[in-house]
């Protein structure tokens, strides 16, 4: 289990170490406000919906023209290199283009056939895999997962044995998040459920809506179990080849192999785009790792409002596959969640979907989010029609979001409402204060405040049950430190204030991660706090 602290007794610190360590409190509560405000700016929309027009829908000719037009200049005016649109109605693809570049600064175009990252759009893929096995009577939705994973453990005995299987799908787990135990980790995903049972409890089984990438990883382990094949093995032959998605993959090797691949993009806190390469997610797979275009994600679109049926060809019951749209948990209206669809009366989460209202309607979505790309798939069951929207540029949320609200808005006639202008006032609100944050932790940061001790007396490897290990090593002249944690993550630390460092990890655009160290009563370092994920602590090891 994680090291905690479980003594009451008030410890006798020095004065000087009080100072330090109400700084560094001070820091990790004013980055941690950073990263919220960013989150939060990741996930928004703005404004009162128009009531549904008792009118007809219009044709499809009439509600998309002059899209084209008006998608460029959403491109613009949000300062994305490439974004790629399709839709779908009454089972027939009726828009499909791309706008942009491939990579900024460069001439290829994205079209229709750039190949983008779609994220978490891919949990609804696993979900249709678990409702396939379901109709071939492997599985049920409320089978035991330790049915099927008989060496899954949780740190809490009774979830380990109550978890049923649309619970790893329904963000009701009570798991903490920890996207860090698999995020550039190096662990494979037997290794990753392995960690899982150090994962903290955070809130009761079934007790409230926590998003959480772990349990899908498991999700896809007990498709192995129940096919006897691998998740990406499931779901390339049974719904991505069978829909006729043959450029798109659950992994990432493939892609230097194929050509129209959009680059990534993130920005970076002055404001610039910096091209990433695509991270090797592969170890979490079923919860966020296929690649795939606006033209070939549209097909997954046609069978989702056909009800599981493609071409004639059934895929999916259309039982098993409505279960998948149906509402498992209920989204409390507040916090980041209020700011995405601030218009709907009702949020909840299905298994791969969020659902939610907009202008009378139900709408079925689910967005995607990974290094450097946005993704958006959207669904309107009670029309008929869909849309999918992907953009090669980290957090466009915002812009992905306007754009489905004013493509429903299109589709149902009426009154126009100006979607991305409302979108980019909030977006700039949310902006500025995440600079206000930020320059609050830079004023905090206490001038001439050296650290304790010298700078190789820090330096050792420090444990955590969960995340693992972060080494800390000092620079052969000596005098700087360097760290590294997991597969994915190196870079210098930054002296701060006292014993506070800052890490910058090579390849970062972020502000990089506070590390705390904790001097113990006999002088030496005895751990490491770490602002990964909320203040995380790591018990540094015995030498050698």
């Amino acid at each position: 289990m994680p090291h905690t602290r479980t003594d009451l007794q008030p410890a006798r610190i020095h004065p000087r170490r009080l100072v330090q360590r109400d700084a560094a409190a001070r820091t990790a509560t004013l980055a941690g406000l950073v990263a919220t405000l960013v989150r939060a700016a990741a996930f928004l929309a703005l404004g009162a919906a128009p009531v549904l027009s008792a009118a007809p829908a219009l044709s499809a000719a009439q509600a998309l023209a002059g899209l084209d037009g008006e998608v460029a200049d959403m491109l613009e005016e949000w300062e994305v290199p490439g974004l790629a649109l399709a839709v779908v109605r009454d089972d027939a693809v009726v828009y499909a283009r791309g706008f942009g570049v491939r990579e900024t600064g460069g001439a290829d175009p994205v079209d229709e056939h750039t190949l983008f990252a779609v994220g978490s759009t891919s949990k609804a893929f696993t979900a249709t895999a678990v409702a396939m096995l379901v109709d071939e009577g492997k599985a049920s939705w409320d089978d035991l997962v330790v049915d099927h994973l008989p060496s899954f453990r949780l740190s809490d005995p009774y979830v380990t044995r109550d978890l049923r299987l649309r619970d790893l799908m329904s963000h009701n787990s009570g798991l903490l998040r920890g996207d860090r135990i698999w995020y550039a980790s190096g662990r494979s995903r037997e290794e990753v459920l392995h960690q899982v049972r150090y994962q903290p409890m955070t809130f009761p089984l079934r007790s409230t809506f926590q998003y959480n990438n772990t349990t899908w990883i498991a999700a896809g382990e007990a498709i192995e179990a129940l096919a006897g094949a691998s998740w990406d093995d499931f779901v390339t032959d049974r719904i991505l080849r069978p829909l006729g998605m043959t450029r798109s993959n659950t992994r990432v090797g493939p892609l230097a192999r194929i050509d129209n691949v959009a680059t990534p993009h993130v920005e970076t806190p002055e404001g610039e785009l910096r091209t990433v390469p695509y991270r090797d997610i592969d170890n979490a797979g079923p919860a966020g790792s296929i690649n795939s275009s606006v033209a070939e994600m549209a097909q997954w679109v046609r069978m989702q409002l056909a009800g599981g049926v493609y071409e004639g060809e059934r895929i999916v019951s259309e039982e098993a596959l409505r279960e998948t749209h149906t509402a498992q948990m209920v989204i409390r209206k507040e916090g980041a969640w209020a700011l995405i669809w601030p218009e709907s009366e009702f949020m909840n989460y299905g298994l791969g979907w969020f659902l939610t209202d907009y202008r009378g309607l139900k709408v079925v979505s689910h967005g995607g989010n990974i290094d450097g790309m946005t993704a958006y798939v959207v669904l309107v069951p009670e029309r008929n029609y869909g849309l999918v929207a992907l953009v090669n540029k980290n957090g466009a949320n915002a812009l992905v979001s306007a754009l489905a609200h004013r493509l429903i808005d299109r589709m149902e006639g009426g009154d126009e409402v100006p979607w991305s202008e409302r979108m980019m006032a909030r977006w700039d609100e949310l902006q500025e204060e995440a600079r206000e944050a930020a320059r609050k932790v830079e004023e905090g940061r206490i001038a001439d405040a050296p650290p304790t001790l010298e700078a190789g007396a820090y330096a050792g490897v420090y444990a955590n049950d969960m995340y693992g290990e972060i080494a800390v090593a000092e620079s052969e002249g000596g005098g700087s430190l360097s760290a590294r944690f997991g597969a994915g993550f190196e870079g210098p630390l930054e002296h701060w204030h006292y014993d506070v460092y800052r890490a910058v990890w090579e390849g970062s655009t972020g502000p990089g991660e506070f590390f705390r160290f904790e001097i113990g009563n006999d002088g030496k370092v005895a751990a490491l706090h770490a602002e990964i994920e909320g203040s995380v602590e790591f018990v540094r090891k015995p030498p050698a």
